[in-house]
């Protein structure tokens, strides 16, 4: 029987493409088996996708938004997963929403308890996890000798380090497995030079993303007409490569988001008086 004093909200940065719901409702489901007495909500921490959806849409929500209709529900103490990938802006931003709502001084109508579970890639012994399990949800078809290139989204500042440290710990295990950012260094061009490096012909793609959105399907794995022509698969493709893009989201690997589900467990406990 759910408490009504106790929740857990997700919170994923969104994307526009309805399938791309599916890994956040999936991680939904899991949360309220292993959860039964605490109400699961779930929130989109970008405002594009959010004014996309719709705030009238159960994906349209902004985590401020939940939180408020949570505390005047009467719950008191709650524990908020992010399901980014990385602690770039949008992860600082819902911790800084969380700071904001921990009852204080001065605040007296904050949660009792509230607590934030870190990014996939939260710490140094999460990217070390991270890069082990990456290399058991590698494409089954791939062959000896051929590359896998992850991208991911990339941010601004020193956050953006945390993929040059999943690099590190990735080439240390499977040198023909790299990673790039999308919107970041490194970019497809430096992964070029260096698949070319290792001698590598073909090239398997992969979204080290939470769910398979709109980066995933156009930005790399976008065919050379129309808005692919700037995708990875087409730079790749262009440069000399044979490609092979797999769209599954890293939140859709159950292996990956095993890692994200024991965040939430760590928060969770933190909660107990």
């Amino acid at each position: 029987m759910q408490s009504p004093h106790t929740a857990i909200l997700l919170a994923a940065f969104g994307s526009r493409l309805p399938n791309a719901s599916t890994a956040l409702e999936r991680m939904r489901e899991r949360t309220c088996a292993l959860y039964p007495d605490f109400r699961v909500e779930t929130a989109l921490t970008s405002g594009t996708v959010r004014r996309h959806k719709g705030a009238a849409s159960r994906h349209g929500r902004s985590p401020e938004d939940i939180l408020k209709a949570l505390r005047k529900d009467g719950v008191t103490r709650l524990a908020v997963q992010s399901l980014h990938v990385i602690p770039g802006d949008e992860y600082r931003g819902l911790e800084r929403l969380v700071d904001s709502l921990r009852a204080g001084p001065g605040h007296p109508d904050g949660f009792e308890r509230i607590e934030l579970g870190r990014p996939l890639l939260g710490n140094r012994e999460d990217i070390r996890r991270v890069a082990l399990t990456i290399l058991t949800v590698l494409p089954p078809e791939r062959l000896p000798g051929e590359a896998v290139l992850l991208m991911g989204h990339g941010t601004r500042g020193k956050a953006n380090g945390v993929y040059l440290d999943l690099a590190d710990e990735l080439r240390a295990l499977d040198p023909l497995v790299l990673i790039g950012a999308l919107e970041a260094e490194p970019g497809l061009a430096a992964k070029v030079d260096e698949l070319r490096a290792l001698g590598a012909s073909r090239v398997h793609l992969m979204p080290l993303l939470f769910a398979s959105g709109v980066h995933a399907l156009r930005d790399m794995a976008g065919d050379m007409a129309g808005e692919g022509k700037g995708s990875w698969q087409a730079g790749l493709t262009r440069a000399g490569f044979s490609c092979a893009a797999h769209l599954k989201g890293a939140g859709e690997h159950q292996a990956l988001a095993e890692i994200w589900l024991d965040h939430l467990h760590e928060a969770v406990a933190r909660l107990a008086p």
